[in-house]
């Protein structure tokens, strides 16, 4: 799988930009400028599939087979699933899924190829403002990502002070199973879009690296990517290995975080991952294998976690041989880059702690995050049992009153998945991605920030904080019936 690609995305690309190099590749809206392409072409009817844009369009409008296809009932499941518990969710992709990633020395060398997530000069530009900067900025896109295919996202025009009309607004490209629909779904245009910033990036690491025929020494401690050691970049090992941590990840993670699930939860949430790893351009074959549900899920993403740290292993091993020092892994730079943006409120010392405890001590240990002293652990204990309070009281209002207590426990999943959606936007600059690759800075131009831009009402932010604020009276006025009732 090292050796394959995604063919259908890399054949669009290259017929779209024939002789661009793909670095000069940037700003653009990949996939409206694919389906734009398109419609200007007229299709032969003699070779109505000729095209390789024709060929990806009409790939990705088709349903996911047998096998693949998340039913409607997992789909809805999964999004309810996922907005009852975002937050623990997002802890544990963040900390946990893209931590844990950074093992790999080889997917690290892409992501710097790339100035994705890493920045092209390795971990220093993490320290740096800017750096962090443009690195939370990318990360915020991924959970835009996130959101869109779980049915979380706003239109822009719904908190548009501009629309008076917000009736015509077609909320069902956004919310619910409806977003992932082909052709029209948000979710699935932000899979496409996504899928088509892989072939970017793996045409621009291509280019990079096809002059390079060996590694200036040991291949472990290379910050090249060289594809004849390395395989196709973004290949489809790599693609699996990031399906699991979205989907494997944050089901590892949440026991840990004192959160619980059903098996029928866990299946629909691994059902609909795959639904989405089709459209990502990932294999059928590794879908139907290692994601036909929650155990076989579960087994590959313990595979998965073994092969990147074998891997770390080996390119340690290999730097004390060489008796020099291994390629930086951007771990620890990226978990104080989180500290901007993302999880300002969680002090740098419990970032870290947060961080071995979900990887354990021995991956954290190889990735030379620091200890967690005592009083840390506990800290970072008390506010993970804190977090679970609206969880465990959701599930006591909903057996004591079943009627209050699901409309409570569903408004409070919605509002907290809106919530969100509205942070990410608003940590974006009020700015809504669509996932455009950036220039060699790691940049985009003010032009495109501008056509992405979101604007804020006062009045919008004003209505949804009162229905916010009335969940949270609810459950406090509820606490405090209950107490007095217990009291008498």
């Amino acid at each position: 799988w090292r050796q394959i690609g995604d063919p259908l995305a890399d054949d669009a690309l290259a017929a779209l930009f024939p002789s661009t190099l793909a670095t000069s590749i940037h700003g653009i809206d990949l996939l409206e400028a694919l389906q734009s392409k398109a419609a200007s072409e007229a299709r032969s009817p003699d070779h109505p599939d000729a095209s390789p844009i024709h060929q990806y369009l009409d790939a990705t409008l088709a349903e996911p087979p047998k096998g693949i296809k998340a039913t409607e009932n997992e789909i809805q499941l999964a999004q309810s699933f996922f907005a009852a518990n975002a937050v623990p969710i997002t802890l544990s992709l963040l900390y946990f899924s893209l931590g844990g990633g950074f093992a790999s020395s080889r997917i690290s060398r892409i992501l710097r190829s790339t100035s994705y997530i890493i920045p092209s000069n390795g971990a220093a530009e993490f320290t740096t403002d800017a750096g962090k900067e443009r690195t939370v900025m990318r990360l915020l896109e991924t959970l835009q990502f996130v959101i869109d295919i779980m049915g979380g996202s706003l239109p822009p025009a719904l908190t548009d002070p501009n629309v008076a009309d917000k009736t015509e607004i077609d909320m069902s490209k956004w919310r619910g199973t409806t977003c992932l629909s082909p052709g029209t779904g948000e979710g699935w245009k932000s899979a496409l879009r996504v899928r088509l910033l892989h072939a970017v990036a793996r045409r621009r690491v291509q280019q990079q690296a096809q002059n390079s025929s060996d590694t200036d020494g040991n291949p472990h401690l290379s910050l090249r990517y060289v594809q004849s050691i390395d395989g196709v970049p973004l290949n489809q090992e790599d693609m699996a290995y990031t399906l699991s941590a979205f989907a494997f990840g944050p089901l590892h993670c949440l026991p840990k975080l004192g959160f619980s699930f059903t098996k029928a939860e866990a299946d629909a949430t691994i059902a609909m991952w795959r639904h989405v790893g089709f459209y990502l351009g990932i294999e059928p074959a590794i879908l139907t294998k290692h994601f036909r549900d929650w155990e076989t899920a579960e087994t590959f993403g313990a595979m998965c976690g073994q092969m990147l740290f074998l891997e770390l292993q080996e390119t340690l091993e290999a730097a004390r041989e060489a008796g020099v020092e291994p390629p930086p892994a951007p771990t620890i730079a990226l978990i104080n880059a989180l500290g901007k943006h993302v999880d300002a409120q969680r002090p740098v010392g419990e970032r870290f702690a947060l961080t071995r405890y979900l990887l354990g001590s021995r991956a954290s240990d190889l990735l030379s995050i620091p200890g967690m002293p005592g009083f840390a652990y506990t800290k970072l204990r008390l506010s993970l049992f804190a977090a679970t309070i609206p969880t465990h009281f959701g599930h006591v209002y909903t057996t004591l009153v079943p009627q209050l207590g699901r409309s409570w426990e569903g408004r409070r999943g919605q509002l907290v998945l809106e919530a969100l959606g509205r942070m990410t936007r608003y940590k974006l600059g009020m700015r809504r991605t669509s996932f455009r690759a950036r220039n060699v800075e790691g940049e985009l131009e003010d032009a495109v920030k501008q056509e992405e831009s979101v604007v804020k009402s006062k009045e919008d932010v004003a209505r949804f904080m009162k229905r916010w604020n009335a969940i949270w009276w609810e459950m406090g006025g509820v606490l405090v019936a209950w107490a007095l009732m217990l009291g008498v």
